[in-house]
């Protein structure tokens, strides 16, 4: 009987390489697309919990970063709603800093709402509603730092979501078509505080950016879907 040592695919590594470099060349949001699809299962950013914390803001920050118009961009994928006891609605949010600056964003991975009160910062996610969401009042104090997550240029980060079958019936979705929408809220850039010695500081505020940004309204697959 005769044995072959078996080895990798060079072809497969080739063609994984210029599909790497097509997203390159094509644009930074190409790839974070890509990658669910070559790799099922696979996330295409790291978990927003995971970013850099903002500290020291009074004198670290990024001059393009603050500058940036509109910077949060938000997308939305979710599973297929669960039509039996052991399976999970899971919803991920996408965080993309689409500026070539590193963006300070209010995020705490504990506080990521379920509806709006049309005030508060941070995170959210709706369902069923193509309301625009409200921009609030303008807030000062100071943000804690570990609430501040720090995106790099063109970097995205996820959040991961998810409901049990015996949750489903808590969230309010119709029986026919539903939908989830995303959405981030800054109301403040935070007021910087010296934290180290005496050092003046160079920045007043914590450089947050204050607006609001929200993502397409995206179908919740039915069960049989």
């Amino acid at each position: 009987m005769r044995y072959f040592r078996r080895s990798g695919n060079p072809n497969a590594l080739v063609g994984i390489f210029l599909l790497v470099l097509l997203a390159i060349f094509a644009g930074p949001g190409m790839l974070p697309n890509l990658l669910p699809n070559i790799i099922p299962g696979a996330d295409e950013s790291i978990m927003c919990a995971w970013l850099r914390t903002g500290t020291e803001r009074a004198q670290h920050q990024s001059l393009i970063g603050r500058t940036a118009t509109n910077p949060i961009s938000l997308r939305v994928r979710t599973s297929a709603l669960p039509s039996a006891p052991g399976q999970t609605l899971q919803v991920n949010i996408v965080i993309t800093n689409n500026s070539l600056g590193t963006v300070a964003i209010y995020y705490n991975p504990a506080q990521v709402r379920y509806g709006d009160d049309g005030v508060s910062s941070g995170l959210g996610l709706i369902p069923n509603s193509n309301s625009a969401i409200p921009r609030g009042q303008n807030t000062g104090g100071s943000i804690p730092e570990s609430d501040i997550r720090l995106l790099g240029p063109r970097q995205s980060c996820i959040h991961h979501t998810a409901w049990t079958f015996e949750q489903i019936g808590s969230l309010g979705l119709n029986q026919g078509i539903n939908t989830f929408k995303a959405y981030y809220r800054s109301t403040s850039a935070g007021v910087a505080q010296v934290t180290t010695g005496t050092t003046q500081a160079i920045y007043s505020d914590q450089g947050l950016w204050v607006g609001v940004t929200e993502s397409e309204a995206v179908p919740i697959p039915s069960a049989s879907g």
